[in-house]
């Protein structure tokens, strides 16, 4: 499977292909950032993005490379315990004179920052370009199967 994994001093990101499971629905492609700490037993924050989304991201990543400044996708989510706000951002920042690049996400009080060098950086953005486009996919044949199975059992 495919995967680029970036990890910094304390925290890193993984960047690999995910499915969105619905029941009575066909399974879609999806992109997943894992975001974690490198401490034992340290919360993870899992953000998963539509295709769409991960190329959005992709093309933020390059503007930021080129032009600097910080790039923001939210997610929202309503659940019986109430709304759920995920950020994933892109970033280029200047510390000690010395230009750095990092991914951060923020769920609630909860967030990781993951720096990377500019290498790092473009690769992920090129790496989410090709996956997004890979993970563009809607699962048809399942769907066939059942549709086929039914109308056997009708004809019969």
């Amino acid at each position: 499977m495919p995967r680029c994994t970036i990890y910094a001093k304390e925290s890193g990101v993984e960047i690999s292909p995910s499915e969105r499971k619905q029941q009575g629905k066909p399974e879609e492609g999806r992109v997943a950032f894992r975001f974690f700490r490198l401490a034992a037993g340290a919360p993870q924050i899992r953000f998963v993005a539509e295709p769409w989304e991960a190329f959005e991201i992709s093309r933020r990543m390059n503007q930021v490379q080129q032009e600097g400044g910080k790039e923001t996708l939210t997610h929202r989510y309503e659940s019986a315990e109430g709304e759920t706000v995920t950020r994933l951002s892109v970033e280029s920042y200047q510390r000690n004179g010395k230009k750095g690049y990092a991914f951060s996400v923020q769920r609630g009080e909860e967030s990781i920052n993951v720096a990377a060098p500019v290498g790092e950086f473009l690769f992920a953005a090129e790496f989410l370009k090709q996956l997004s486009v890979a993970q563009s996919w809607v699962e048809q044949a399942a769907q066939r199967q059942e549709t086929g199975a039914k109308a056997q059992k009708q004809v019969q």
